[in-house]
């Protein structure tokens, strides 16, 4: 036979033997990826599984926990007047003047009475941050923390601070310009009952607003802003929300500060293998 025919022969027998390697690591390839995919899929359920025990959890947790509501029941207007010697009562009249920088010291008192109401046949405890206080003979002192009794009983908080013109003009300032107000009163409530295995519930609350005005044509003369709304409530002066909304953390246990975790219900479908490059 001749070189040709041999030659022939070989390159078909390469060719064969090329095919038969590659079909081999297609096939191999297949076979990983369906493991891997089968592999993916029981973690996915795994996760699954675990979110569903989680959200059980939780609401077994919800069922348990006490209910307690926070809301801020009033909010004066017009604003008022600081005092040294106890909570303030009198409010700045509408209308009235400073002149600046002579009177620009003076001060107003941005107030927002709380009521927390336990709901719950049994006592919490209540804690309280920030510019939260209870008056004591007529005198505002650190709200703290404290016990609230069960069946309907409420504590009567304070959520207030003193300003002075010179900083709430800032307020209005940084209103006219886009910006966040800077001036704030600023206090936080938590709420539990002693279980280990319980929860917390939080409310941060917030008030803050531009209760003085410039005077235009006037230079440096800042007067208290008249309420556009029936009645003079100052509501679109202020701003606050009436009903806070409620952050609640869940317990493994409390005393070792271990959190249940957020359950996940996501599910990712594993994607296609990258093809095969030759």
């Amino acid at each position: 036979m001749s070189d040709t025919f041999w030659t022939a022969l070989s390159a078909t027998a390469t060719a064969a033997a090329f095919f038969a390697v590659t079909w081999r690591s297609i096939l191999t390839r297949r076979a990983l990826g369906t493991a891997q995919q089968a592999l993916a899929t029981a973690d996915q359920a795994l996760i699954a599984s675990q979110a569903v025990a989680l959200d059980a959890a939780r609401t077994r947790l919800d069922g348990q926990a006490p209910t307690v509501s926070v809301r801020i029941h009033e909010v004066p207007w017009p604003p008022l007047a600081w005092t040294p010697h106890g909570m303030p009562v009198n409010p700045w009249p509408n209308g009235y003047e400073w002149h600046f920088p002579a009177m620009q010291e003076e001060r107003i008192v941005l107030q927002a009475c709380i009521e927390v109401q336990n709901h719950a046949q049994s006592h919490v405890t209540l804690d309280c941050q920030g510019d939260l206080y209870v008056a004591v003979e007529q005198r505002p002192t650190a709200a703290g923390s404290s016990l609230l009794f069960p069946e309907q009983r409420v504590r009567r908080l304070f959520l207030q601070k003193d300003f002075t013109i010179k900083e709430l003009s800032e307020n209005y300032e940084a209103q006219q310009a886009g910006r966040p107000l800077p001036h704030r009163v600023e206090g936080s409530i938590t709420v539990h009952d002693g279980r280990d295995n319980g929860v917390t519930d939080a409310w941060d609350l917030e008030l803050t607003g531009c209760p003085v005005r410039p005077v235009e044509e006037r230079q440096g003369l800042w007067v208290v802003a008249a309420s556009s709304l029936p009645g003079d409530s100052g509501a679109d002066l202020l701003e606050y929300e009436v009903q806070p909304p409620r952050r609640r953390i869940y317990w493994v246990s409390r005393q070792r500060g271990e959190q249940l975790p957020e359950p996940t219900f996501t599910i990712n479908v594993p994607g296609e293998l990258p093809a095969i490059q030759s």
